[in-house]
């Protein structure tokens, strides 16, 4: 397993994985309980659709859904959408 800082991914593009553009990432939600990570927050492009769970101008895609953190983040949006609708 590739080690990622929190930090690096700050900043960082996050893309679905047919390559739509959905935003930058501005954080991550943590439990502090587990240290499970919960959510990964992201600033949405002006085009995004709102499919996830928003709060105010920030949106929040299961860290589950992360499928790579790399140059870009990538989300599976059909595993998130599957997330979103389990809660």
């Amino acid at each position: 397993m590739v080690k990622v800082l929190a930090k690096r991914m700050s900043n960082t593009s996050v893309t679905s994985m047919n390559g739509t553009e959905l935003g930058t990432a501005v954080n991550i939600v943590v439990d502090t309980r587990t240290g499970d990570l919960i959510d990964l927050v992201v600033k949405p492009n002006t085009a995004t659709s709102a499919r996830f769970k928003t709060e105010g101008n920030l949106m929040y895609i299961p860290f589950s859904a992360v499928r790579s953190a790399r140059d870009y983040i990538i989300i599976d949006t059909k595993l998130a959408d599957t997330l979103k609708s389990a809660e």
